[in-house]
C-alpha cells in the first residue's frame, strides 16, 4: 500500500470521517511514529537483514571513515577490511587503551571508524540497517511509467517543484519487499516529467516504481504482511490522541497482529535448520531466538 492506501485503511478501520479528525499531514506524521516504534523494531528482532546495506571506502592512511548517515541510530552490524583479490577479514572493535599495543581493528570515535595502524590498504566494508525513509504524500513523489535505459532517463507521472536539477533522489520499488533499488543518485536535467540522470539505471528497476527524494518514499520499506501492523499502530495512535475508548481493545488486536506477524515470517527462509550464526548487532541480535 502507498500512502493514500494507508491513510484510507486507518480511516476505514476508526471510522472517522474524510475532514473532521486528522489532515494528511497529521496522518503521514502518525504513520511514521508508528513504523518507527512498532514496526522498525518488530523487523530488527527477527533478525532476518531487513534493510541491510553496505558502504564502501578505499583504505587511505591515517584516514578516518564516517558511520553512513542512514544507518538506524549510527550503528553498524560489521566492520570488514577487503583485499584486492576480494578475500575479506573481520574487524574486531579496539578501545582507547588498545591505541599503546599492536593490536589489528578499529576505533569509534563520535561517529566515525579510525582503523589501526596496521591496516593501510584495501577497501573497508561498513555494513548497517538502512533507515527506512520518511513517509510522504505520493504527490511527493513521481511514479515511473516508462524507462530509457540508453539515455539514464525515466519518465515520472508526474514531476514535484522538488525535482531541480542536482537534486539527490531514491529510487523506491513499488512491488513487495519495496526495497531501495538505488539511493542518493543525482538528477542531471530535467524537462516536464522526463528524469535524466548521471549515473547507469539499475538493471531492476520497472514501470510503476517511484523517483523520490532522498530519505523520501509513498511506500513504507516493509513486507507486505507488516503493513497491516503499521496500520493497526497508526490507528491506536489516532484513537489515543481522541480519547476513544475504544483505544484498549484495538491496542489488544495490535499485539496479537503483532505475534502473528512473527509466527508467519520467521524464519524466512523455511528449508532446513535455521542455526544462521549470530553475530553483533541490533536489538538481540547476538540472541538466539
Amino acid at each position: 500500500m502507498n500512502t493514500t492506501e494507508l491513510i484510507s485503511s486507518i480511516k476505514l478501520k476508526g471510522a472517522f470521517p474524510d475532514d473532521d479528525y486528522f489532515t494528511t499531514t497529521e496522518y503521514l506524521t502518525i504513520l511514521n511514529e508508528s513504523l518507527q516504534t512498532q514496526v522498525l523494531p518488530l523487523m530488527l528482532q527477527l533478525s532476518e537483514e531487513y534493510l541491510l546495506q553496505d558502504k564502501d571506502y578505499t583504505i587511505s592512511s591515517s584516514a578516518v571513515y564516517r558511520i553512513p548517515k542512514r544507518a538506524i541510530g549510527a550503528k553498524l552490524r560489521d566492520v570488514k577490511v577487503y583485499d584486492s583479490s576480494g578475500n575479506y577479514t573481520n574487524l574486531y572493535r579496539l578501545v582507547e587503551e588498545d591505541r599503546s599495543s599492536n593490536n589489528t581493528g578499529y576505533y569509534i570515535s563520535r561517529n566515525k571508524i579510525e582503523l589501526s595502524s596496521s591496516i593501510t590498504s584495501g577497501t573497508l566494508r561498513l555494513t548497517y540497517f538502512l533507515q527506512p525513509p520518511t513517509l510522504v504524500a505520493t504527490s511527493s513523489c513521481g511514479q515511473i511509467t516508462s524507462i530509457d535505459t540508453n539515455n539514464n532517463q525515466v519518465v515520472v507521472s508526474s514531476a514535484p517543484s522538488t525535482f531541480i536539477t542536482d537534486a539527490e533522489v531514491d529510487i523506491i520499488q513499488n512491488s513487495n519487499p519495496h526495497d531501495v533499488i538505488s539511493f542518493e543518485n543525482t538528477i542531471s536535467a530535467i524537462s516536464g516529467t522526463t528524469i535524466t540522470f548521471n549515473s547507469t539505471l539499475p538493471s531492476d528497476l520497472t514501470v510503476g516504481d517511484w523517483v523520490c527524494i532522498s530519505g523520501q518514499a509513498p511506500v513504507a520499506l516493509i513486507p507486505t504482511e507488516l503493513e497491516n501492523v503499521l496500520v493497526q499502530s497508526a490507528l491506536c495512535l489516532c484513537l489515543s490522541a481522541k480519547k476513544d475508548k475504544s483505544v484498549e481493545f484495538e491496542t489488544q488486536k495490535l499485539e496479537q497482529l503483532k505475534n502473528t506477524m512473527i509466527n508467519l515470517l520467521d524464519p524466512r527462509v523455511e528449508s532446513g535448520n535455521d542455526n544462521k550464526f549470530r553475530g553483533s548487532g541490533l536489538l538481540g541480535y547476538i540472541q538466539n531466538r
